[in-house]
């Protein structure tokens, strides 16, 4: 039995110097695949590195809506030259309307280039959505269904939309935040996403799941995705390796565009 961990930062600073163990980790956890995301174009060149280091590292390059205000003026073509550079998905980029603060029309414009290249190139994309649920939606009608499915990464928003987004050739992705007890809307949209559209992640560093014995202050890494898969199985009552059988072939399909060698997995 396989994993893929459909969204992961190996390059940030907290766990890179720890990244041989982690890879190690992760293998000896059955874990194939990670897909790193890149943030911001400070950190491109540490992912691609990465992924041309590990065999095991898929990576995505992307501006995260966080960042999108600090971008250069060169961001689009330093995007498109590492996205063409190998095999690669888009992202994480998004909408974050957490912070009033934020300009929310630049990320807008930001990420609609990155969908723009997405089906451009024809690349899976990974999408980070917080508090902007209506304004995504807008944006889905109006660019229409992706080429190339993409993902909403650890998904946050109501069971009700999730029809919807795989109308639009979505995946929905969850996280540790569905081993939380308290977890009843994280819970609920899994119940509800279709058998052949759910995908898991990590989210690492962050979201470390609760497991026996777990801290808060620990630091979340790939390894910890079958305790993910077992504890999310047992919340909606279905066969951990059936489960899990089914988000690794839902990843396969989702990333088959970046998969390195074995297609088949």
């Amino acid at each position: 039995m396989n994993f893929i961990d459909s969204h992961c930062h190996l390059h940030d600073s907290r766990i890179l110097p720890d990244i041989n163990d982690i890879e190690d980790r992760a293998g000896k956890a059955s874990v194939k695949y990670m897909v790193s995301c890149a943030t911001f174009e400070g950190n491109f060149e540490l992912t691609a590195d990465l992924s041309n280091r590990f065999d095991s590292i898929l990576p995505c390059f992307g501006i995260h809506p966080w960042y999108a205000e600090s971008t250069s003026k060169r961001w689009k073509e330093h995007l498109e030259n590492y996205l063409l550079s190998c095999p690669s998905g888009i992202g994480e980029t998004g909408l974050d309307f957490t912070d009033k603060t934020w300009n929310r029309e630049k990320q807008i414009k930001v990420f609609k280039y990155h969908l723009m290249l997405a089906r451009q190139l024809e690349r899976p994309v990974n999408i980070h959505i917080r508090k902007a649920w209506d304004v995504f939606m807008h944006i889905l009608k109006k660019t229409g269904k992706l080429r190339v499915p993409g993902l909403i990464h650890s998904y946050s928003g109501s069971a009700d939309m999730i029809p919807v987004f795989e109308k639009y050739g979505l995946y929905i992705s969850f996280s540790g935040s569905v081993t939380k007890p308290v977890a009843k809307k994280v819970i609920n949209a899994l119940k509800k996403v279709s058998e052949n559209r759910f995908v898991l992640e990590t989210d690492s560093p962050d979201i470390y799941p609760c497991l026996p014995k777990s801290s808060k202050a620990r630091l979340n890494e790939p390894g910890n995705l079958p305790a993910i898969a077992r504890i999310a199985s047992k919340r909606i009552k279905a066969e951990f390796k059936e489960f899990s059988k089914q988000a690794y072939d839902n990843s396969l399909d989702l990333f088959y565009p970046i998969l390195k060698g074995d297609k088949e997995g």
